[in-house]
């Protein structure tokens, strides 16, 4: 409160009641409502600061843990929204418990916006400001130097690590395109080549003009450590099916253990069920006009010969794990396939491929003249190497909220989350 105003006030009051001259009373009595009233504004306005003061700082703190929220992995609006009102139920006590709120989440713009309302009924300030009654306090917290994957070339000393070539497209506004390579070419564009992306980065070099770049790619940066390096791998025994062909008809499979690979070609429609599906000893290859179509599966590749080989007209609609030891993951290669192993999405109809694609120690090649991904809600690729040609146009996304998929910890993660209004 404005106790200042109040303490020259409660002077004045017992000078005047002191005083015993019959002019000085008269005078009290006229300027005793005057005084009163004085008084009581001054005692509202203290109040409405103390008030605005309190509600402004349960907004910043409550918009920074819904910002840190945000940045964990599956951070859905309900979660982020949910943390919050728990924070604020215990940060607001008193009148202030009475306190309204409006929460605005921006998952492109990682902000986190919360605005406090509180109405209370003040002495007499209400009727000389407008804006005493309510309070509103607004606070917006944002990530920053976030790491939003959707490119990660780990290979750290080969050149072309990164490359497109062939007129291919990589679309990825709201999130960053990584080579770790040190050489002079390790992110590498050729020909019409086009990359757009927030970030673009390479540990050592680009060899690309400038009208091949939305932004000014970053070298000598900091190689990015595999996120996913301490993902547990499935456990698996025994063959569930071996050498299995799908050729024409409409198939359901169960989760197991497929060895010798899986192979769908001609006509076949395959449906997935949810689960684990490990691809051991033998390709997941799908061709010809053939479909595979999926909610909540992870594909676990390992053994000689197992590798993702999608290539014709083929049309591949598949979101990953939800939950489990594939959480997050749509497609993950054992760490110990050799070096140079390639996995090869050459197929026309690749509408979604909603996860990460996680081929730590292979490489993964695109070669079709056709759009691909996107109608995939993310899609992140972390591999030794990445390389498109033919023409592909990549469109990755980051629309987080909209899949139950969650984001694995680390490819979307962030370093400092600050209040920025």
């Amino acid at each position: 409160m404005r106790l200042g105003w109040t303490k020259a006030i409660l002077r004045l009051l017992v000078a005047l009641m002191s005083d015993r001259r019959g002019n000085i009373a008269v005078l009290f009595a006229l300027v005793l409502p005057a005084i009163l009233g004085v008084a009581g504004i001054a005692f509202d306005l203290g109040a409405s600061s103390l008030k605005r003061t309190a509600l402004q700082a349960a907004a910043d703190n409550a918009a920074l843990a819904g910002a840190k929220q945000l940045a964990l992995a599956n951070a859905t609006d309900t979660v982020v929204k949910s943390s919050i009102n728990s924070f604020l139920a215990n940060q607001l006590t008193g009148d202030e418990a009475s306190a309204t709120n409006q929460i605005t989440i921006d998952h492109t713009a990682g902000t986190v916006e919360v605005t406090l309302t509180e109405s209370w009924t003040p002495f007499l300030a209400q009727f000389l400001s407008a804006g005493v009654t309510p309070i509103i306090t607004t606070a917006k917290a944002q990530l920053q130097g976030e790491t939003r994957v959707c490119i990660l070339a780990l290979n750290a000393t080969d050149n072309q690590t990164l490359r497109l070539r062939n007129s291919a497209q990589v679309l990825a506004p709201t999130c960053g395109v990584y080579s770790n390579s040190t050489d002079a070419k390790g992110l590498d564009l050729q020909d019409s080549s086009i990359l757009t992306a927030a970030v673009i980065c390479s540990a050592g070099g680009v060899d690309a003009s400038k009208s091949q770049t939305n932004v000014t790619p970053q070298t000598d940066c900091a190689a990015v450590a595999d996120p996913l390096a301490g993902r547990a791998a499935p456990t698996f025994s025994g063959c569930d099916q071996t050498n299995l062909k799908i050729q024409v008809g409409m198939v359901t499979l169960m989760p197991g253990v497929y060895c010798g690979g899986l192979t769908i070609t001609n006509t076949a429609v395959v449906q997935f069920q949810p689960g684990t599906y490990v691809i051991k000893d033998g390709p997941l290859s799908l061709s010809n006009n053939a479909s595979m179509i999926g909610t909540n599966v992870g594909f676990y590749f390992t053994g000689a010969g197992a590798i993702l080989d999608f290539n014709g007209n083929a049309t591949v609609d598949l979101s990953g794990a939800e939950t489990g030891v594939l959480a997050g993951m749509l497609f993950f290669a054992d760490r110990t396939l050799p070096s140079g192993t390639t996995h090869k999405i050459n197929a026309a109809n690749v509408k979604n491929m909603t996860g990460t694609i996680y081929l730590p120690s292979s490489d993964l090649q695109i070669n079709h003249n056709s759009s691909m991904l996107g109608g995939s809600a993310y899609t992140a690729i972390i591999a030794d190497h990445f390389r498109l040609a033919m023409g592909p146009t990549l469109v990755m996304n980051t629309n987080y909220g909209a899949t139950n998929v969650p984001v694995p910890n680390g490819v979307r993660s962030a370093s400092q989350v600050v209040l920025s209004n």
